[in-house]
């Protein structure tokens, strides 16, 4: 694995850490306070409610909560998951919700379990990898086999006298 490599792996590690380090967990008031990363888990009528600017099957909505106006919630979406379990990233758009389109509200948590599991994982993978890459550096010198004789494709030629 050359060095470019080690780094995309490392950084994709990272990625997946930092998203190990979190979860959501339902959150007590159907209010959560602005600013807070939710999910909106959106009911049947929701669905129906909701398709012309989601499209049909929405499931989740994920964002960040701006406001609770009324009836509704003002959030900006980061991601739509769908019930067939596809799910598409948006740019923070905001939006308005409906309270009646949502079942529940979910607020996006640090999880020391899912981190310290992550870690170990991490830490047992990253070992391998540097043990196997290091593994031949240091043991001494390698001569590499000799290469085989070379194949005579020629043809004898037999002249009589």
């Amino acid at each position: 694995m050359s060095l470019k490599q080690h780094r995309r792996a490392a950084f994709a590690a990272l990625v997946v850490l930092f998203a190990a380090c979190y979860e959501y967990r339902p959150i007590e008031t159907q209010t959560p306070p602005a600013g807070e990363q939710v999910a909106l888990q959106i009911t049947d009528q929701g669905r129906v409610g909701l398709s012309q600017r989601f499209g049909p099957g929405l499931a989740e909505i994920q964002g960040k909560m701006v406001s609770t106006q009324g009836s509704e919630y003002v959030i900006n979406v980061y991601r739509v998951a769908q019930i067939t379990g596809e799910s598409a990233a948006w740019s923070g758009e905001s939006t308005r919700i409906d309270r009646s389109f949502v079942g529940s509200v979910r607020g996006r948590q640090f999880s020391g379990l899912r981190t310290s599991l992550f870690a170990v994982v991490a830490g047992g993978a990253l070992y391998f990898l540097v043990s196997r890459t290091l593994s031949g550096s240091f043991s001494g010198g390698h001569d590499d086999p000799e290469p085989p004789p070379p194949v005579s494709t020629r043809i004898p030629i037999i002249l009589h006298f």
